[in-house]
C-alpha cells in the first residue's frame, strides 16, 4: 500500500504541464487538494477552539461553585467585598487568558491553512504558466483541439 502511494506521489511530481490537456486535468486535482487540506486545517482549528472554550468553562464553573460555598456560610461585609474582588480578578484574568488562547489558536490555524496552500502550490514541480493556460483556452475557442494548441 505504501508503494502504491509513493508511485502515485512520484507520478504527480512528474506531471508535465507542457500539454494543455495535462493542465486541464491537473488544475482541478490541485484545487480539490487545496480545498480538502484547508478544510482539514479549519476543522482541526475549530476543535481546538472548542477545547479552549470547554476548559475555560470548566475552570469558571469550579470557581463559581467555590464562591457559592463561601457565600452560603457566615460572611460579614468585609468577606462579601473580598468575594466580589476575587470574582472581578478572576473574571479579568480568565477573560484575558481566554482571548489570548483564542488568538493563538486562530493564528495557528491560519498558518496551517497557508502552509497547506503553499504545499499544494509547490507540489508537482513546475506550475502551469500563463502561456500554457492561454494555449488551452485558445485551443478550446478555435476548436482545433490540443494538437493545434501545442504548435
Amino acid at each position: 500500500m505504501a508503494a502504491k502511494a509513493s508511485r502515485a506521489s512520484s507520478a504527480r511530481q512528474m506531471t508535465d504541464f507542457s500539454s494543455p490537456m495535462n493542465v486541464l486535468t491537473e488544475l482541478p486535482r490541485r484545487q480539490l487538494a487545496l480545498v480538502a487540506q484547508s478544510a482539514s486545517a479549519l476543522l482541526r482549528g475549530s476543535q481546538e477552539l472548542r477545547q479552549i472554550q470547554q476548559e475555560i468553562e470548566q475552570r469558571a464553573t469550579e470557581h463559581y461553585e467555590e464562591v457559592i460555598d463561601r457565600l452560603h456560610g457566615e460572611c460579614d461585609y468585609n468577606d462579601l467585598m473580598a468575594v466580589q474582588t476575587e470574582l472581578l480578578r478572576f473574571n479579568m484574568q480568565e477573560g484575558m487568558q481566554y482571548w489570548q488562547q483564542l488568538a493563538t489558536a486562530g493564528m495557528k490555524m491560519q498558518a496551517e491553512m497557508a502552509s497547506s496552500a503553499r504545499d499544494v502550490a509547490l507540489e508537482g514541480g513546475a506550475a502551469p504558466t500563463l502561456d500554457s493556460l492561454q494555449r488551452v483556452f485558445a485551443a478550446t475557442l478555435n476548436g482545433a483541439g490540443a494538437a493545434a494548441a501545442t504548435h
